[in-house]
This record gives C-alpha cells, structure tokens and sequence, in this order.
C-alpha cells in the first residue's frame, strides 16, 4: 500500500488473512506434519507397515527418553518456591528488586501453578520442538452466586449497595417473629383489664411490620492478574522468516471457542451471533493425533447456537494501517475458519509468547526435539524386535513338509495336546519338520547397538537412570564420568530453557504487574503478611531477572554446600563473633537454606530461622554480671538496709505495746467512770476513731512520727470527753441553766 493512504477494515482483514495463511503452523504445513509424527512415536502408535499374523510390538523409545529427562529438568527449576531472581542494576534499586523477586515467585508458583506451566511447557518443546507460553494480564471477571434468607431492611439495603451485585431471585415477607410479639402485646393488655390510651392503642395497631428477605445474588468482581497459559503447539502460527517471536512481524494464537466465551469476554453480542459456526480442529490432524485415543469427536454438533464452537485468530502484526509511513505492532482479532471477521482491532505494547527449545538450530525460530533425534532408532528396533519376534514364533511352531495325498491336513493343521494325525504311511517317510534359524545372535547385538546410539544422542544412560546390573564391576571413576558427560547434556538444555523462554516468561510479568497492578496486595512470604505495592517500581524498573541453575548433580551440589558450610563455621570460630569480618549469620543462613532447597523441601524457613527475623524476637540482653567490688558494696548497701529495716519494726512494735497499754489504760478508765456516775460512754466511737488512725498512720508509712501524734490526739480527745461527762454529772442541769 502506498504511503499515507489509511487501510479500509477489508484491507486488514485481507492481509491478516494472507499472514496467516503462509504462517508456519498453519493446517497443513511441513512443521505440523513433522510434530503430528512427533506425537505419534511419543504414544509409540502403529507405523502403518503392519501386517496381519506378524508381530505389530512398538518400542517406546521417544517416550522413555523424554520421562528420564523431564524429571531433572522439573527438579532444576521448581526444587524451590525461588526460580527467579531480581539482580538491582543501581543501588537505589536493591530494595525493589528483593520485593519484585519474592512477587514475582509468588504469582509464578501460587497464581498460576507454575509447577504444571513448566512441566506442560517442557514437555511440548521435548515432543514438539518448541513449548509456546501465552503471558498476558487477564481482566475477566470473577463470578460467584450468593444465598441469603431472612434478611432485614437494612441488611438487604446494604447487601445490594455492594459494588458488582445483581439480584437473580427475590422474595419478600413478612416476619412472623415480630407478629407474633405485636399479638402478645395486644393479648396482654386486653387480659390486663386497665384502661388503656386510645392513642397508644392506635400507635401500636399502625406500627408496621418488619419485613424480611430471601434473595439470591450474583456477585461479579474485577479480578485482574497476570495469566500464564502452556499453549499446545498446533494453536501458534508465525510467520515463516521470523528467527524469533519478539523479532516477528505476524504471530497467531489460533483457538476455538464458544459464542458465550466470545461475550464473556467483551465482543459485540449481534456480530458474536452473525458469526458461522466452524472450527478448524475438525481438520488439524495434529490435534486429532493429541485426542485420538480419547474418541474425541470435533465433528459434533450441539445443537445449541450459544456452544456454537468458532475458531478464533488472536493476531499480532506489525502493521502501517494509518498510513504514516511505520509499521506498529496491532493486536487484531478474526473469527471464521474461511472467511474472516474482524472482531476486534487495537496497538498493543509487545507480543505475550515465549518460546522454549531443547535444541536451538541457529538463525531460525523452531529448533529440533528430543523426538527427532530418536524417532529413527524407535522405528529400527520395532522392526528388529518385531523380527525376533516373528522368528521365535516360527522357531517354536516349526513349519512341516507333508507328502501330498499321505497326511490328512485336517489332523495336522488342529494342534491341540494329545492330538492325532493321520497318515497313509510312516510318520518319517510323510512328514518331515522344517527347521527355522534363529536369530538370536544378530538381533540381541543390534538392540544393545541402538541402546548405545540412542544414549549418545541425548546423554541418557543406562547409569544415569540406575539400570545398568553391571555398574557395580566398574570404577567408580568410570561411572562418574559417564553420569558427568550425561548431565551435561541435560544441563544444556536447562541452561537453554532458562536463558530464553523462561527468562523472557519473567520480564513479561513484571511488565504486566508494573503496568496493570494499581492497587496493594498482602501477601504471605516467609511465614509473614507482606504488602506489595508494584506500582511504586514503575519508575525503578531498571532491573535484570536471572533464573538460578545449579551445577552439577544435587549429590554434588550437597557435597559442595557441606563443605562451604563447614568453611563459614571455622571461619566463625576463628575470629570469635558472629558479626566478624568474614562470615556473619546470614552467610550462615544462606548456605543452609540451599541445602534444605537442595533436598526438595519447599520452605526453608520451617527448618532454621532468618537471623534478621530471629533478633527481632529475642528478649532483651540480661544486664552484665557485677564486679567483685560492686558485689560487696551490694551486700553492704542491702546489710545497712536491713539494719535499718530492723529498727523500724522494732520501734514500730515498741510503738504497737505502747498503743496497746494505752488502750487498756483507757478503757479501764471508761469503766470506772460509769461505774461511778452510771452514765454510759461511747467507747466504740472513741475506738473506732483511733483504729481508723491507726491505720492511717500505716498507710502513710510514718509509723514512728503519726503513731506518737495519733496517740496524743487521741489522749487529748479522750481527756477531753472525760471532762465534760464529769461536768454533766457533777451538775446534770448544767445545759438548761
């Protein structure tokens, strides 16, 4: 098209159509044709050259490889909750990368199962050649339908106040708690027999009842969060000169779904439903190889326009459709097997796939799978197999030479024990076995020859899986160089995995967290709630994403650890402290937490302690041990102490016997008194009045001065009441005077 001129939806839709078309994945072309053989040795289906009455045995070759290298591959990246590290590019940038690290694993292995993401993603590139990974932040909706009965007004009024809340079934009734109270009431005063207030009754009879409510909600939640998709093969297309997803100018997820799906997810519900009902599945051989031994029909019809199946092409091309002069990368979406529909069209930032390869081929996007390199050896030793097979057969139902008309057939060909055949003349003279030569000696070397090639190819060992009887007369030296040089092969293709796809995996959701997570989520790292907040690293994103391998077996790797363990713990004690220049308990911590990692064991943190964390909960230092001299100026500052303690109580006993004898004196006093005026004294008052003295004077703690105080108020008061009953007695009409 010619610069400046704007491209009509026709045009696009023409073009994306073409692109797709002589894409590499499309139906049809070399690459599905050599992964649907792929899927085919994996399942260790028929050849097709079988033949009726021989041995039809399939070796299983591609598929035992590929198990005994998935597991290494899987205890490599997902031994630990850590497949990913931030590494800070400044040092303003350490404290985000630690936080976009933990996060990061976090969405990895508890959002999106990374577990079954790395083993579906390996597994499709091992059979494949390349495991495809769709990273893309996901905005559907999250929807859960709720039941509630009995609700009041208010609660009701609350509940459909509640953002995303629609009411699916209502009902609304009286309640007959509340009736039944209002009947009582009114049966009580009726009983009561009292004249009641016209107006309360009135009041009473118009007070509404309250009303309650069964409903039934659906409750619909923006749920957005980064979504990591293990694609199969067949659905991704791109273009045929690309050397790299992110380099490409045309890359396709082709899918099919239901017009419900398409609804759900936003399209436009009149053109979802002018749409042709189609799929293209009913032709991808690669796909009906993947489903064939689960009877799976793509040619069923439900019925039913809404689960209609149409295939759908999410595109990704760079495109000059405003007609400027550049190309910018345009995420379009065409529904239609034949004759495309443009759904949907906008500018995107970045092409959410990543790719994986056991075995990169330069300058070119797909690579070669650990299929390939033993389909071959697969084929071979069936036939061989099949062969022996068939010879055995022969050698133990050897074929017989019989005399024409002397040997009745019938007899001979029903071979049962015990049997008899009939014959017109001696047995040796009418029948004679025919002997098969057997191959034992041929096939049994090239079966053990087809082991030895297949283990060169991909570096697994009889030794390496633990099956050779043998490796036990061997040295050890031996055999540890064969598991070295097995390992390595394993290990390359770890590092390959690591290096591209699964690298560019991470730097996508960081993109996408950065980018799309608006809101603080808490989160539970270490045994402890954490909040993350991705939209402070927005502008502190520079940082670099390593994904951490091993070296070595994990026999080695501990043996390794152990030792630098050994190491930090001399060096620990040779310079005395835990934070010496050379070795501190974090160091310690670390070497530790690899080990745990190193057996399998998910979180370290159940096993040893973070030291930052661990002196955060120690109590408070005990204050030092006094010296000899502080110890003996203790002891005579606690003597003179006690001295004087002594003193007080012996003075405050002292003062208690005075106290008493005082007392006593006084009551004694009282007594005489009244015997001889007969007049009656109020000695509790008095006494009541020096108790509460007393204790007065105890509570203060001037024991020594209030007792000597209280005691003369007290000989006071009482001389003075004294005084004036005398008066009263010596002269009783003293007051009327």
């Amino acid at each position: 098209m010619a610069k400046g001129k704007a491209l009509t939806d026709i045009e696009v839709g023409s073009i994306v159509s073409s692109e797709i078309k002589a894409s590499l994945g499309y139906i049809g072309s070399d690459i599905t044709e050599q992964r649907q053989k792929s899927l085919e040795y994996y399942f260790g289906e028929p050849f097709g050259n079988e033949q009726e009455g021989r041995s039809q045995v399939v070796s299983t070759d591609v598929s035992d490889v590929i198990e005994s290298i998935l597991p290494t591959l899987l205890r490599t990246f997902a031994a630990s909750d850590e497949i990913v590290k931030c590494e800070p590019v400044t040092a303003e940038d350490e404290e985000v990368a630690k936080q976009a690290s933990d996060y990061l694993n976090y969405v990895f292995n508890k959002d999106n199962d990374g577990f079954i993401t790395l083993y579906t993603l390996f597994k499709d590139a091992l059979i494949q050649k390349n495991g495809i990974a769709k990273i893309y932040w996901d905005t559907s909706k999250k929807r859960e339908r709720e039941s509630y009965e009995k609700l009041s007004e208010d609660e009701y009024t609350m509940l459909l106040d509640e953002n995303g809340v629609k009411v699916k079934e209502h009902t609304e009734y009286e309640d007959e708690k509340a009736i039944k109270e209002k009947e009582n009431i009114l049966k009580q005063i009726e009983e009561s027999g009292q004249p009641v207030d016209p107006m309360t009754l009135e009041q009473i009879n118009n007070t509404p009842i309250p009303m309650l409510h069964d409903v039934v909600i659906e409750r619909e939640e923006d749920f957005g969060k980064v979504k990591i998709e293990a694609i199969p093969p067949e659905e991704f297309l791109i273009e045929r000169r690309a050397k790299s997803i992110q380099d490409a100018n045309f890359v396709a997820h082709r899918t099919t779904v239901t017009r419900t799906q398409l609804v759900e997810a936003g399209f436009d519900s009149d053109k979802v439903y002018s749409l042709p009902a189609d799929s293209q599945d009913r032709y991808n051989e690669e796909k009906i190889t993947r489903y064939r031994n689960l009877d799976h029909d793509y040619n069923s019809d439900a019925g039913e326009a809404s689960t209609d199946e149409i295939s759908i092409f999410e595109c990704y091309i760079r495109l000059d459709e405003e007609g400027d002069g550049v190309a910018k990368l345009r995420k379009i979406t065409l529904a239609g097997a034949e004759g495309y529909t443009i759904l949907d069209d906008e500018l995107c930032d970045s092409i959410p796939f990543v790719s994986v390869t056991p075995i990169m081929v330069p300058h070119r996007f797909y690579g070669r799978s650990v299929s390939e390199m033993t389909e071959d050896l697969q084929l071979i030793k069936s036939t061989v197999m099949r062969q022996l097979l068939d010879n055995m057969y022969l050698t133990n139902n050897n074929r017989v030479a019989v005399m024409d008309g002397q040997v009745n057939l019938d007899d001979l060909l029903t071979n049962r024990p015990g049997g008899v055949v009939r014959t017109k003349g001696s047995p040796g003279q009418v029948m004679m076995p025919m002997q098969t030569q057997t191959i034992n000696n041929q096939a049994f070397p090239m079966l053990e020859y087809l082991d030895t090639v297949r283990e060169q190819r991909t570096g697994i060992t009889r030794y390496s899986q633990g099956m050779d009887a043998d490796s036990l007369n061997k040295t050890a030296t031996g055999v540890n160089t064969i598991l070295s040089q097995a390992q390595m092969r394993v290990e390359l293709i770890a590092r390959i995995f690591a290096e591209t796809g699964v690298k560019d995996m991470f730097l996508k959701m960081f993109e996408l967290i950065v980018k799309h997570q608006d809101k603080e989520r808490i989160i539970k790292i270490r045994n402890n709630f954490v909040p993350f907040r991705p939209m402070e690293w927005r502008n502190r994103c520079n940082i670099s994403i390593s994904v951490g391998l091993g070296t070595g077996s994990r026999d080695q790797q501990l043996s390794i650890l152990n030792n630098i363990l050994q190491t930090q713990l001399k060096a620990l004690e040779l310079q005395g402290s835990a934070a010496g220049p050379m070795v501190n308990l974090r160091n310690i911590y670390n070497t530790l937490s690899k080990i745990v990692e190193n057996a399998g064991l998910k979180n370290p943190n159940s096993f040893f302690t973070d030291p930052d964390i661990g002196m955060q909960n120690m109590p408070p230092p005990q204050p030092p041990q006094p010296t000899e001299f502080e110890k003996v100026s203790q002891l005579q500052v606690q003597g003179e102490n006690y001295r004087k303690q002594i003193d007080s109580e012996l003075k405050i006993k002292q003062l208690e016997k005075d106290y008493q004898e005082m007392i006593l004196r006084f009551e004694t006093r009282i007594k005489e008194l009244e015997l001889q005026y007969g007049t009656k004294i109020n000695e509790t008052e008095l006494r009541n009045n020096a108790m509460l003295a007393k204790e007065e004077i105890v509570q203060q703690g001037k024991i020594q001065e209030q007792a000597q105080r209280t005691i003369r108020e007290q000989r006071k008061a009482a001389l003075g009441e004294l005084d004036q009953i005398t008066k009263n007695v010596i002269n009783p009409n003293n007051e009327q005077q």
